[in-house]
């Protein structure tokens, strides 16, 4: 049963590397406070700086789906990530700083929940925290990032597949510059 969900998401990353339009808003080259929420499509990555969903080595993050129940966000390209205790809203860029070296890692499935606060360092450089808001099942096309990802061909095909609730990462996030 396992080959058959690596196969099904061999198929599914195979599909699904379209970027997004070049029109996504990149953040302001100074620090903010202000969250930020995106959706991380199962399978993708992630530019947190640019805010686009990518598969390239600029891209910090990875949302791997291991098989139905299954996944981990990860760190990758020399991005940094923890997870910490604190409440989201008490971290900011000074206490992120003050840490020791945050490790390479991910958020593994155990503590990817709606709740998981993390702090993170990009390939670029750049600190910020991140806390999981929830998910999306992978047969909802109702939200920005599906709309612009992913095409009625794809669509398609995974309505052929039971659906998962889990397959979609929601997070909010903060990006200090």
């Amino acid at each position: 049963m396992r080959g058959v969900y690596l196969l099904v998401g061999a198929l599914l990353i195979a599909g699904c590397q379209k970027e997004l339009p070049q029109t996504a808003t990149p953040h302001p080259t100074t620090t903010h406070t202000t969250p930020h929420q995106t959706v991380i499509l199962g399978t993708y990555g992630w530019d947190v700086e640019s805010n686009r969903l990518i598969s390239t080595p600029k891209s910090d993050f990875w949302y791997q789906r291991a098989d139905k129940t299954h996944g981990s966000l990860n760190a990758q390209n020399g991005t940094t990530i923890e997870v910490v205790k604190e409440s989201y809203a008490s971290i900011d860029k000074a206490s992120i700083m003050r840490r020791p070296a945050l490790r390479d890692g991910r958020i593994s499935n155990v503590d990817l929940k709606a709740g998981t606060v993390a702090i993170f360092k990009t390939t670029e450089g750049h600190y910020g925290k991140l806390k999981i808001k929830g998910f999306k099942a992978l047969h909802d096309f109702n939200f920005k990032e599906a709309r612009e990802y992913l095409d009625s061909s794809w669509q398609s095909f995974v309505l052929k597949k039971p659906d998962t609730k889990r397959y979609h990462l929601v997070v909010e996030y903060t990006l200090y510059n």
